[in-house]
């Protein structure tokens, strides 16, 4: 009579682990993201790259910083802060009398509507 009974067990014991591993499996498929992973813990507030690059305009080195939607140039001993406007191509840069357009490696400084000054790019630090 034990011989009989003994391959009942086992097929109960093959059928008692495959349905307890379709309840783990199912278990596990039906939890959250958020169980894992909270995105609020991850956020990251106002973080801007900034970049500066130096051209070489009428021969004296320009110096410009980027930061978010702004940029600082340094010029002759001059610091000059602008603001990102519209430019149909290239990135163009305004402040109090001075303007500052940039395409691909070169780039065009008026200062004080005097005449543009041709510049060319020399390096770019990130």
């Amino acid at each position: 009579m034990q011989i009989k009974t003994l391959p009942l067990t086992i097929l109960f014991l093959k059928k008692l682990l495959i349905i307890s591993s379709v309840v783990v499996i199912t278990a596990c498929s039906s939890s959250k993201k958020e169980d894992f992973f909270d995105e609020k813990n991850y956020e990251i507030d106002d973080v801007v790259q900034t970049n500066s690059a130096v051209y070489s305009c009428d021969n004296h080195p320009l110096g410009i910083f980027f930061h978010a939607e702004q940029a600082q140039i340094n010029w002759k001993d001059k610091t000059y802060k602008l603001n990102h406007a519209v430019s149909a191509s290239g990135a163009f840069y305004l402040g109090e009398g001075i303007s500052f357009w940039i395409h691909d490696n070169k780039a065009e400084l008026a200062l004080n509507n005097m005449d543009k000054t041709a510049c060319r790019l020399i390096r770019v630090d990130s």
